[in-house]
Formats: structure tokens, sequence, C-alpha cells
């Protein structure tokens, strides 16, 4: 988040006689990292930039708060000014407006009735504020309700009251389809959950922390203002800035969590400029809608945690200056701090490590010593499953298949399933992939003017669960534009390299096999088109079943006996059922072969050995007979 803020504003509240450069210098050894500093009219202005968890800081204020913090640590005077709201009168006119707040999805309203307002242009030095920090003046009301949001971090809002007809607003949720017509004049079709005002009459009024709608807003014509600030809930905002793209500066800090403390002190600045600038009159009491004020949380610290995160003792008068400095209250017993944060960072420091970053960072992590380890850098255990996906890499890549990354989503959905998602950034990045195989076939297409392409991918896809997260599963993909038995090659290749046990390819649908290890599917091989094969394998599965490390097997003390059978089978006939049906046979068969074919006639050579004892011909004669009748009874043969 970016923020501007001049050097004569930011004086308004930080009583400092610090120069520009030493501001900028030492915020940004500390705290938020002040970018440049440039010149408008002769002002300084600062451009700084605010990690999103500190919300807080997004203000003049809330800049001015973290100087006061960070400027005393390097001997340079500095305190926060407080901010005095001039008195105004107070009416005891009830706000004729009925309000039917939901607690769960706002947390807080804050509204009051002004009268008598004169719109116009604001006075040359509101207007020179908005322009120095990149906003654009409209009108004396408007420019108010910007200038508090800037200076102190909090959205504030101005209904022309006199266009309240039923003079209700109701807190409610969206529904699907409903339509309004925002600020900026662009029109929105609601998808459904978004926080919404409703004026009893079911039209929608406001879209609350995010813009406001044209039929509510303030215009020259308008007399009477009604004064507005509400809290969100942040998760709420978010969901309704994002799907309806309206990023504006109210939606950006109330989806990170404004502070509702802050509301009073925005809508008491917003009347102060009201009555100073627009000659307003405070025409009712000033209503407050605060059913569940958080409760502030207490979190332990030991002084000795904090010694040896810092590496360094910080005397506990110095942690207390520091944290009192950014607003905690500091209860020290028995070197035990309790500490309750402000309500600016309720939801910032929850826990003792939050505590010690502060603390560091105040002090400084320039002031830490730098000291080498005293001990070496311990080894991390190796990741077996890791060094497997590792390897198979390298194994297919030392094969000749080049690796590809694709993107997780997809434009067309390559299954009845597949999750789509409910914001995306683009139009061919809609569904969570269920495969790897489409994304392949549109690399091999944009690369089709080259020969044997060969590609290999290892990346998760998304299965559905009904009613919880989709699974994460990761596969391995493999695709060329070689024939089938190169492909069928390099697969019996990885198994050979894992140490699988017994590859065996089952013909399924569809010119597809079913990739077996024993009776366990690892994966599938088939012919996409003419000419394109794939493999996609499930890595959970193989790796499961390998082993880098190959079992030890005993030398044969044996010689085994080499035989040639020649088969005559049906050209259509698979070779992997055949060899299998032979293997079954007996354990005395070692391992089995094709070794030539001459039309319907296959040879097979065949190899038999007994672990222990010498086998001759007569032990081999009766697997003959075996051989050709397990064959023969073999489906598909």
């Amino acid at each position: 988040m970016n923020l501007l803020v001049p050097h004569s504003w930011l004086l308004e509240h930080l009583d400092t006689k610090a120069k520009p450069a030493d501001i900028q210098r030492y915020l940004s050894l500390c705290g938020p990292s002040v970018e440049q500093i440039t010149q408008v009219d002769g002002e300084p202005i600062y451009h700084i930039e605010v990690t999103t968890n500190r919300v807080d800081m997004m203000s003049v204020y809330g800049i001015a708060r973290e100087a006061a913090a960070i400027l005393p640590q390097f001997k340079i005077k500095a305190s926060l000014k407080k901010i005095n709201h001039k008195p105004f009168t107070i009416s005891h006119k009830p706000l004729d407006i009925t309000i039917k707040n939901n607690p769960h999805l706002c947390h807080r309203i804050l509204a009051i009735k002004l009268s008598d307002v004169k719109l116009g242009p604001s006075p040359k030095w509101l207007q020179d504020r908005l322009i120095q920090i990149g906003q654009r003046p409209l009108n004396n009301i408007i420019d108010i309700t910007n200038f508090c949001m800037w200076e102190l971090g909090h959205p504030v809002h101005a209904f022309d009251y006199d266009r309240l007809k039923k003079k209700t607003v109701i807190v409610r949720t969206a529904k699907k389809g409903e339509r309004l017509t925002t600020l900026d004049d662009k029109t929105h079709t609601l998808k459904g959950g978004e926080v919404v005002f409703d004026d009893g009459t079911g039209q929608i009024i406001d879209l609350p922390g995010i813009m406001g709608t044209q039929n509510t807003v303030v215009t020259h014509t308008t007399k009477n203002v009604l004064l507005w600030i509400e809290s969100i809930v942040p998760e709420k905002i978010r969901l309704a800035s994002m799907g309806l793209n309206i990023r504006s500066q109210a939606a950006i800090l109330n989806e990170k969590g404004v502070d509702p403390e802050l509301g009073l002190t925005a809508i008491l600045q917003s009347i102060k400029l009201s009555q100073t600038i627009a000659g307003a009159q405070v025409a009712s009491r000033l209503v407050d809608i605060y059913p569940y004020p958080p409760k502030s949380v207490t979190t332990t610290l030991n002084q000795q945690t904090i010694d040896t995160y810092l590496g360094i003792h910080l005397e506990p008068k110095k942690i207390t200056k520091i944290l009192t400095s950014l607003g905690c209250i500091v209860n020290l017993r028995s070197n035990i701090y309790y500490l309750t944060p402000p309500s600016w960072r309720s939801s910032d420091l929850l826990i003792p490590q939050d505590y010690i970053e502060e603390i560091t960072r105040i002090y400084g992590y320039h002031n830490l010593p730098s000291i080498l380890m005293a001990t070496s850098i311990p080894d991390n255990p190796p990741d077996d499953n890791f060094q497997l996906e590792h390897q198979i890499k390298t194994w297919l890549a030392d094969w000749g298949l080049t690796e590809i990354y694709t993107y997780s989503l997809v434009a067309q959905p390559d299954a009845k399933n597949n999750l789509k998602l409910t914001n995306p950034l683009t139009d061919d990045m809609i569904y969570l992939r269920q495969s790897l195989i489409s994304s392949h076939l549109q690399v091999i297409n944009q690369n089709k003017n080259k020969k044997d392409i060969s590609i290999f991918e290892m990346a998760n896809v998304y299965l559905p669960k009904p009613k919880n997260l989709p699974e994460h599963q990761l596969r391995l993909t493999l695709t060329t534009t070689q024939d089938y038995a190169w492909l069928k090659g390099i697969i019996e290749a990885l198994f050979q390299k894992l140490h699988l046990p017994s590859i065996t390819f089952k013909p399924t649908a569809n010119s597809t096999a079913a990739i077996l290890s024993h009776t366990t599917q690892v994966g599938t091989i088939g012919i996409v088109t003419p000419s394109i094969s794939a493999a996609d394998l499930d890595v959970k599965t193989l790796i499961s079943l390998s082993s880098l490390y190959p079992h030890y097997q005993p030398l044969p003390t044996t010689a085994p006996i080499i035989e040639d059978v020649t088969i005559t089978l049906s050209p259509q006939t698979y070779l992997g059922p055949v060899i299998t049906a032979i293997k079954s046979v007996s354990p005395l068969i070692e391992s089995v072969t094709l070794k030539d074919r001459y039309q319907d006639n296959f040879t097979f050579t065949i190899t038999y050995r007994h672990p222990k004892n010498q086998l001759t011909d007569q032990d081999i004669a009766p697997l003959r007979a075996k051989i050709t009748t397990k064959i023969h009874h073999t489906p598909g043969v």
C-alpha cells in the first residue's frame, strides 16, 4: 500500500523539529519504507510504502504516531499531538432514521444528521491538501470525508438525507442478480453475499465500506446530510471489492480491518470541518450502534524469551518505554511482561513473538551485534520422496524428454466436474485442471513445426471432494509425437530404474492400457491421436512401490537353460499378457523376451533356472506343454 504525506500535514500531528531527510532515513530503518521525497510547490511530500498488515499506518496520523515512537530512538525529540475536536452544540433531537443492523455483518455504526449545509467548493487549503496527495477536489462535503479518511485512516460517508425517502437503513446481504450504480457512474450486478444497505423498499442505497451509490449521492442541491461511519466485516469487504472489481481506497482500508474505535474520532472530525467549512448545523443526536466492542487480549512475555530472541539483554525500562510508545499497556511483574495492545493493533499483536518483533524493530535491527554462529548449520534429513521426484525428472531429461511447466488453470473443463473459480483473472484461466494432458496437447500444437517432440511434467491436478477442499494429486505425464512403442519403452525403463516389480500393460478401451505393478495400477498409457501418445502416472503410488536402492540378490550358483519357443499368434494379440502367462507357468522361468517375429509366428527366448539345483532337459520338458496350454487359455490370444 502506498501513501503520500505532505511534511506540513505530518507536523500538524507530530511535534518535532526533525528535518525531512532525517524522518525519511529513520522511519525507513525502523518502520514504513519512505521511498522518496518530492517537492510540490516547495512542500516536501513523503512517498511511503506500508505493508498490508499495518492498516493503522495508512494515514497521516498513523505515520505521525509511528514517527513519534521511532525518532526518539535516534535522540530526536518527537511526540504525538492529541486530536482536539472543537466542541459542537449537542442536539437532543433523535435521529429520525430507523437503522436495522446485523452485528454479524457490521460491527459498528455511527450516524448524525447535519442541516443547513451550504455546498460549494472547498477552501484553498483543503483543495491543496487533497491535490498534494493525488486526490481531486469535488465539493466541500465530499472533500471533508476524503480529507478525514486520508488524515485519520477511517473512511467516512455522506448521504443526501432528503433522498432517503423511507428514512430507513437495513444492513443485509445482497441477493444474486441485484443491481446498483456506484458513485463512479458504473452499474454492477451483484453476485450475492455482498453487504449492502437497503432503504426498506428493497432498493440498495449503498455498498458500504467500498463505494456509495448514485441514488443517495450528495449534489449541489443537498441541504441536509447524513454523516455515516460503519465497520463492516473485512472478509465481506474483500469478497465484494474483488468480485465487483471496485478497488476504492475505502475498500483497501476496510478489507484489512480498520480500528472500529477510530470511528468516533473520524466522525467528530468530520462534524467539526462540516461546521467550519460548510456552515452545517448539528440536527440530531449522534447515534452509536456498537453491540460487541472487541475485548482486549493480554499476552504474557518473559524477559528471558526476549533476550534469547535478540541475543542481547535489553533493560526492562527500555522495553517498557518502546512498547508504551507504540500504545501498548505494559505491566511488569517478576520479569514477566503482561501486555495489552492498543485498539489499532488488536488484530496484529497476538502472540509473544509479535511483541518481540516490535521491540526489535523500534530498538533497531542495526543495533543488534553481528556474530558468527557458534555451531554449524544442522543438516536437514533428506526427503526420500523429494529425492525420487528429482531423480525421475533427471532420468527423463537424460533420455531426451523436455520438462515443461503449465498453468494450473485452464480455459475449458477437461472433466464434467471441474472446479470453477468465482473470480478468475482472465477468461482463459477459469477451471482447475484435473489432467495435464490437455495442456500438453496445447504445447505440442504450439510447436507443431518441430519434429519428435517429447515432453514431461510433474505437477498437481485438483480433484473435487464433496463439501471439502479439492484433493491435490501429484501426477507425472509424458507426451510424445514419437510412436507408442518408444513411449512404452520409456515407461519400462523408468520402472526398471525405480526397481518396480512385475510391470504389465493391461489393455482397456479406446486405445489405452492400464500400467500395473503386480496388481496395483500406477497409471495409464495410450494413443491420443495417430501422431501423439501419452502416459499419465500417479506419483504417490509410483513412489510408494519404488526404491532408489536395488535389493541385493545373490549371484546364481547354477547354470541356466535357455531355449527358444516359436508360437503362432493372431496379429492383433497383445504380447504383454502372453509373456505374463508364460512366466506364471513356473517359478523356474527366470525371464521371457521376444526374440523374433515372422508373419504370425513369434519366437520367445525363455530362461530357466533353479536357485540351488542344476536343471536338466527332463526337468524342463513338462513345462513346455504347460506353456502351450497356458497360452491357448489366455484371454485375447
